[in-house]
């Protein structure tokens, strides 16, 4: 149709259609963490911000690299657990345990790890939340867990059996443990601490790095994609986090 001149008026209400279709699918192409505040979320929401999202990925291992020994007992949950500034049940606890519907895995069937950037705020936002739903955390406790300032970069790491991560310390991790740009190798960070599950409340294994790289940001949205990679021993982990979708309120959140 001609919408020149004197039959503009004819094409209005097609202008108008189209621009309510375009507004619709712009709303519906928003994640949720997007459209409603963290205050907001539901238990489900905040547990898939943990379990599958742009800061949360999860990398499936053999269970023979990560199953206890026959001494050992301890077992952690296959969902993240809330931390301990936010107190309340583990997202295990709430939805199951690995394993609690059938056999151990054996040791060539595969686990799931889930890896998180855990010093992002959309993380600490939905751990936060689980305290809140959980009915655990006072409002006043979770809002300073969410805005506390994090000094380096933390990745977090937990699944069903975490043996193989307490067995090892910052040595047997530090010569092959870092974060680097996908785009430009250079920009490499180097692990600064490494602590065991065993040593925390909430049972992840936490890995941290510095945020400066020759006394500048080490990374931002132009390396498009950044990789973690953990070796040490027997255990062997590699996730890469995808930057253009890592953004909170319109700034990179790592």
């Amino acid at each position: 149709m001609n919408c020149q001149s004197g039959r503009l008026a004819r094409c209005v209400p097609f202008i108008g259609v189209g621009l309510v279709v375009s507004i619709l699918i712009t709303l519906a192409a928003k994640d949720f963490w997007e459209q409603k505040p963290w205050t907001q979320w539901s238990e489900q929401d905040a547990l898939r911000i943990l379990s599958d999202s742009p800061w949360a990925r999860k990398q499936a291992v053999l269970a023979a690299a990560m199953k206890p020994s026959e001494s050992s007992t301890q077992r952690t949950t296959d969902l993240p657990g809330v931390a301990p500034a936010t107190g309340g049940r583990s997202a295990g606890a709430v939805l199951g345990q690995v394993g609690a519907a059938g056999a151990t895995p054996g040791p060539n069937e595969p686990v799931p790890l889930f890896i998180r950037w855990y010093s992002s705020v959309r993380v600490r936002q939905a751990l936060a939340r689980l305290g809140q739903v959980q009915g655990n955390a006072p409002e006043a406790e979770a809002r300073k867990f969410v805005e506390q300032p994090m000094e380096e970069y933390m990745i977090s790491v937990n699944g069903p059996f975490m043996d193989a991560l307490n067995d090892l310390s910052f040595d047997d991790f530090k010569q092959k443990t870092f974060l680097v740009s996908k785009k430009d190798k250079s920009r490499k960070v180097e692990l600064k601490s490494y602590v065991p599950p065993k040593d925390r409340k909430d049972s992840i294994a936490l890995f941290s790095f510095p945020r400066q790289l020759n006394d500048k940001p080490a990374f931002g949205p132009e390396d498009d994609e950044i990789e973690f990679v953990a070796q040490g021993r027997k255990v062997n982990l590699k996730m890469s986090f995808k930057l253009q979708k890592m953004m909170t309120e319109g700034k990179l959140d790592l």
